[in-house]
């Protein structure tokens, strides 16, 4: 995929802390899941008509991740700032598959690249729910857009 191609994705920004970086001063591994569950969340609250803490607090419905395959092709330094695009790549009937890059903002480098499989859970009985119109919808404005 080429930057071009997630021109229209949403994109979250984080900096990249002294907290997350490991002996060798790049991120560590798990970090790079971390900016993509925060990119996460920063779509609903922003984004999105529904905050993500509104799905967990009220309306007990969550997303938790079923599967995730990942490539890493370039570190991620103290200092650096990272950008995080997120669209969503297939909505099943309880299931969400997002897509995730993770580039530096100083040379446009991609450094991550990932896919997450979710599904929708009713958090009090941990069992799937279909996904509900209002968030189809949200999802589906990002759909195709990476």
């Amino acid at each position: 995929m080429d930057a071009y191609n997630w021109l229209m994705a949403f994109t979250s920004i984080h900096k990249v802390r002294f907290d997350d970086v490991d002996g060798a001063g790049i991120v560590y591994y798990p970090q790079y899941f971390h900016l993509c569950h925060e990119a996460f969340e920063d779509f609903f609250d922003t984004a999105a008509s529904i905050p993500y803490s509104e799905l967990i607090r009220e309306r007990r419905l969550g997303f938790p991740t079923v599967a995730i395959e990942s490539s890493f092709s370039a570190p991620l330094a103290y200092g650096d700032v990272a950008v995080v695009e997120l669209s969503v790549e297939k909505l099943g009937t309880t299931s969400a598959t997002f897509s995730y890059r993770i580039r530096r903002r100083r040379d446009g480098v991609a450094c991550f690249s990932t896919t997450v499989t979710t599904v929708l859970i009713d958090l009090d009985s941990q069992k799937p729910q279909a996904i509900p119109d209002d968030l189809r919808a949200i999802l589906e404005t990002e759909m195709g857009q990476g």
